[in-house]
């Protein structure tokens, strides 16, 4: 009988809640772990080897604590902290910021001015960083280990290697290699092509993308596709480039993620509790890297209008997710504007699944206006939840959501205003949309995703 072996190199390196893929990875792992005897788990080390992971090391990287990564982080203009004592490096700014004009040519001096205030944001960002590891409790001290390295994988010909998580960072080449020197049986995942097909929402990846699924051409006995979406963009990639011999590709779609129905607001962190204290009335919901792809920006021009329409009664737009790409723009733009200014808009960092379920159940409904998409795993964990989602139209987020969702062009910015209106207002539409998704929205569980994706792979000869 075939064994099961899973790189974990991924979630091993992510130490923060878990973004889609890393999920993937960690919820196919415990499926795994729990239900396949004699499933074996490694990670590549620096010199590209394969190196074993024991069961115990898997079950600690495979845990939630794995994944918490210090207080949830509220960034907003309506709550302002009491000022704390300037540094001595901001008391330099602000007296060159006073003397300048004096000091230097005209023409010169705005340009300084920026500059320092740039550097005074970043000092004082240091410095609540700091602060904040300073109050961290100090980790218990490790026990000494001996340095002896785990031994290198040594899988049979025939058993299967799922190499499923960020394997562009990490280098496909090495799966390529333990296929040759073992005849292992090599199963690949491709998420999306966005770098390739949509690069100017992606910084240089294209190029290191492109390579990487013409390696995984080469490697993989099976390639998975989250969506019948992404099946068809990887093969219209195989046929540009001309690859003579294009892997199985199989359509394996998502799960839904886990709904937390019976989080307790008691059992939050203190933290948490009172970021849910300040979301007061109704607030709209996205959870989504904040990047430039994700398309946030249309979002923020809506909320400007809706601000100016309705001043005090805008409803607050709430961003869940991390910093990402090519935002650095939209960041300041967003922090200058008014509905900024008057506290409509926050931002979340370090969010827990807990205190996301809160979130989700809180909210009036929830938007995703992002450009493209190789899934959506967010709209559909709003349909989990009973909420309706209003997303773009981009073919994959159609497919994950099943139809039950209002779709928009992503840059059709009158459509988003008139739909995020008429949602807010009608409160009676939003009931009866919620209604209808409780009835008709079939949810898939992790566990329904790795036996179809074992099933697929276990039927390779």
């Amino acid at each position: 009988m075939a064994r099961i072996w899973i790189d974990l190199t991924t979630s091993i390196r992510w130490r923060r809640p878990p973004v889609g893929i890393v999920r993937v990875e960690r919820e196919f792992a415990a499926h795994c772990l729990a239900h396949e005897p004699g499933v074996a788990f490694c990670e590549i080390d620096a010199d590209g080897e394969y190196r074993v992971l024991s069961e115990s090391r898997a079950r600690e990287v495979l845990a939630d604590a794995w994944c918490r990564s210090g207080p949830v982080a509220t960034v907003s203009a309506a709550a302002p902290a009491p000022d704390a004592p300037r540094s001595r490096v901001q008391r330099t700014f602000d007296w060159l910021a006073a003397r300048g004009p004096r000091l230097v040519p005209a023409a010169a001096y705005p340009l300084l001015r920026d500059l320092g205030r740039v550097l005074a944001e970043h000092h004082a960002a240091w410095l609540r960083h700091r602060a904040t590891r300073r109050a961290r409790p100090a980790p218990p001290t490790p026990a000494p280990v001996a340095t002896q390295r785990s031994p290198a994988v040594q899988p049979a010909a025939g058993d299967l290697f799922f190499s499923i998580g960020l394997q562009w960072h990490h280098g496909a080449i090495h799966a390529y290699r333990l296929a040759k020197r073992t005849r292992v049986r090599v199963i690949e995942a491709c998420y999306d092509t966005i770098p390739i097909d949509f690069p100017e929402y992606a910084g240089s990846a294209k190029q290191p993308f492109a390579e990487h699924f013409t390696c995984i051409a080469h490697t993989a006995d099976l390639v998975f596709a989250i969506s019948d979406t992404t099946s068809a963009d990887l093969r219209a990639f195989y046929q540009r480039v001309g690859v003579q011999q294009v892997p199985p590709i199989r359509t394996v779609h998502l799960a839904t993620p886990e709904t937390h129905g019976h989080a307790d607001a008691d059992a939050l962190e203190p933290d948490e509790r009172a970021v849910l204290e300040r979301l007061r009335g109704d607030y709209v919901l996205y959870v989504s890297t904040f990047e430039t792809r994700k398309n946030h920006r249309m979002l923020l021009q809506v909320w400007k209008e809706l601000h100016r329409t309705r001043g005090e009664a805008c409803p607050l737009l709430v961003i869940v997710g991390m910093f990402g790409w090519g935002v650095n723009d939209l960041w300041a733009e967003m922090q200058a504007s008014e509905v900024w200014g008057a506290g409509r808009i926050v931002l979340l960092h370090h969010v827990s699944d807990a205190l996301l379920a809160h979130l989700y159940r809180g909210c009036a409904f929830t938007v995703f206006p992002s450009v493209y998409e190789g899934w959506g795993l967010a709209a559909t964990e709003s349909l989990a939840y009973g909420k309706l989602a209003i997303t773009s139209d981009a073919p994959a987020l159609r497919e994950a959501t099943q139809g039950l969702c209002p779709s928009i062009h992503p840059f059709d910015y009158p459509r988003w205003l008139s739909e995020i209106s008429h949602w807010l207002d009608d409160r009676d539409a939003r009931a009866e949309a919620e209604s209808r998704i409780r009835a008709s929205y079939q949810p898939r569980h992790w566990r329904d995703f790795a036996r179809e994706l074992l099933a697929a792979a276990k039927e390779l000869r």
